[in-house]
């Protein structure tokens, strides 16, 4: 007999020649049955669930195609700047938190880490600058990402703890944002982000495992069962990323389907070895490769042909 049966549903199958059941059984991990009510509960044994649904759909679970779980998972933890609706309303969200001094919001070393601001819905119509930050602290390091993270701001601290200085050139396919007389400004575009990433203490893998599985529930409470896990561009998150991921399914408690994607920097290294896609267990396979092309338009490092209505046209990644 069968573990589970939902009933009295609206099942969307996905099925062109059943595509809306009424009933569906699972046993172990599976769903074993789909059709009407009367025909799926004739599978009921004694020990089975039966869940009335009352009507209510029925989806199959959501993959999301494009998803930075590590950094998700940790990111859930800093500071969230996405309902601020003006650069002020950022500015006093950061002072709270670090005002607070509150530990969550801080990673090893005393960093501030925040992300998912926006100052294209401000009324001040600008990107915040290291002044700013330096208006709520100039001990405590502070970065705070852009909601397409493709573009950070930092403080004064930051910057000298990163050893990055007036003098500083711009990284391959980044750009450090200075002022008009040509000081620093704080703002960094793509792979400038990584001057300063690269001083943040990195979490261990048992901490990078422990916030991921805190974030499974979240996710599958938005309907997503299944990831294809993507690294940010060098992909230096990927080895703790997949150690952590592997940590979880050796427990049995990675409850998705996750996809790991490697970065293109690992892909001669992948061949060589015979790392094939699709290798892996029923949870965590190895994925493909991401190939990073372009920046954002938002953040200003998408290359176009003409110059941003503010200035500059990008650049090549």
């Amino acid at each position: 007999m069968v573990d589970l049966i939902i009933y009295n549903a609206v099942i969307r199958t996905q099925d062109l020649d059943k595509p809306i059941a009424s009933a569906a059984a699972v046993k172990g991990d599976k769903f074993v049955a789909i059709g009407g009510n009367e025909e799926v509960l004739g599978l009921t044994g004694r020990e089975t669930n039966k869940i009335d649904l009352g009507g209510r759909l029925v989806l199959p679970g959501f993959t999301d195609s494009h998803f930075h779980f590590y950094d998700w998972a940790l990111g859930r933890k800093w500071i969230d700047f996405s309902a601020c609706s003006s650069l002020a309303d950022f500015i006093a969200t950061l002072r709270k938190v670090v005002e607070k001094d509150d530990t969550q919001s801080f990673f090893p070393g005393g960093w501030v880490l925040g992300q998912k601001w926006n100052e294209s819905e401000w009324p001040e119509g600008r990107t915040p600058t290291r002044t700013d930050l330096d208006s709520v602290s100039k001990s405590k390091p502070i970065i705070a990402w852009r909601s397409d993270l493709h573009l950070a701001v930092v403080n004064s601290k930051a910057l000298e703890l990163a050893g990055i200085g007036d003098n500083t050139r711009d990284p391959d396919f980044g750009r450090l944002g200075r002022d008009p007389s040509g000081s620093l400004n704080g703002i960094l575009q793509d792979r400038a982000i990584d001057l300063v990433k690269g001083k943040i203490p990195v979490p261990g893998e048992g901490d990078v495992a422990a916030a991921m599985h805190e974030g499974i529930p979240v996710l599958h409470a938005m309907g997503i069962t299944g990831l294809h896990d993507f690294r940010l561009m060098d992909g230096k998150d990927g080895a703790p990323s997949f150690k952590a991921l592997q940590i979880l399914d050796k427990e049995g408690t990675l409850e998705l389907r996750v996809w790991m994607c490697l970065s293109w920097k690992v892909l001669e290294e992948a061949v060589r070895i015979g790392l094939k896609t699709g290798m892996g267990s029923e949870n965590l396979r190895i994925g493909h490769i991401k190939i990073f092309a372009d920046g954002s338009v938002g953040a200003r490092t998408a290359w176009v042909s003409e110059p941003y209505i503010d200035g500059g046209s990008g650049f090549p990644l």
